[in-house]
């Protein structure tokens, strides 16, 4: 068999038995990278970097180059879409030095795994030796060191931020079906430790947080007829103390891998301290607008 026919095999094998844990469009939606596939001879791997896979996100041209060398000299496995098998998500930084928001990003930061710079790709080739990759973390979109923070919990150095989830129950309404990372949402939440209902009678006093989340379809003409009206809304903070709330809020509190308060932006009625006092919620959770 020729080397040719074996990396076809071998190219067909991994992206057809993989464990995927976003849809197929995992590396497209936010500010995703055009499917471009590298990979270095398979039968070269050395046992010392057999452990390492990597894929990348938002880079450009001249990159890929570097990230094909990369491949090659140090003879890494790497993936074109993500893979929960990924070990390292290269990203490519804007001069603030943060990054974009990607699916590849959110996948990463969720599962702890290392999120590193072009720099970091740059400096291993320079040096001739793969460098620890905690010094090349960048900052996320907000401008926190959000991946530091989630590599840091996955190695057991801090406690995680994001325990607040299991303490918080989502009802997703019928709009979010109609995004198409809906799959990715569901898988999201639970790696986030939510805990996800499809009965608004388990809000209960079991959980400090309860929300449903809604979302906007950008490509439905008639937006409102998806969306929870105020009679439902009402009803909802009533009866369960369930708040009602874009999906914005559920995906910043995971790109910033953190707790984010709950303001008048994220909702679709604006909540104000007494009646977050009537029904007995946690002013705590809320950053009212008149504050």
């Amino acid at each position: 068999m020729s080397w040719k026919d074996k990396y076809i095999n071998y190219y067909q094998q991994i992206t057809t038995n993989t464990s995927n844990g976003g849809s197929k469009s995992d590396d497209n939606a936010v500010n995703g990278t055009p499917d471009r596939y590298h990979l270095s001879n398979p039968e070269n791997h050395s046992e010392r970097n057999r452990c390492i896979v990597i894929t990348y996100s938002n880079v450009e041209n001249d990159d890929l180059r570097l990230l094909q060398e990369l491949i090659d000299v140090f003879d890494l496995y790497a993936y074109i879409s993500w893979n929960d098998r990924v070990t390292h998500l290269i990203v490519k930084t804007l001069p603030s030095g943060r990054c974009n928001r990607t699916k590849k990003f959110m996948n990463a930061l969720l599962l702890n795994r290392f999120i590193i710079t072009m720099d970091w790709v740059k400096n291993c080739l320079s040096s001739k030796t793969l460098l620890p990759e905690a010094d090349y973390m960048p900052l996320e979109f907000s401008g926190e060191p959000s991946p530091l923070v989630s590599w840091r919990v996955g190695r057991g150095i801090i406690a995680s931020p994001m325990e607040w989830t299991g303490d918080c129950i989502l009802y997703l309404h019928r709009s979010i079906e109609l995004n198409e990372s809906y799959r990715d949402i569901i898988i999201w939440a639970r790696r986030a430790g939510f805990v996800l209902t499809n009965d608004l009678q388990e809000f209960n006093n079991e959980y400090k947080l309860r929300i449903i989340l809604v979302d906007t379809i950008a490509s439905c003409t008639d937006v409102q007829s998806y969306l929870p009206n105020a009679t439902e809304i009402i009803s909802w903070i009533c009866n369960y103390k369930g708040v009602t709330i874009f999906l914005d809020w559920f995906l910043e509190c995971l790109f910033r891998y953190k707790f984010v308060l709950i303001n008048h932006y994220y909702q679709i009625m604006k909540l104000n301290p007494k009646i977050v006092e009537f029904v007995n919620m946690d002013e705590s959770l809320f950053e009212f607008e008149n504050c």
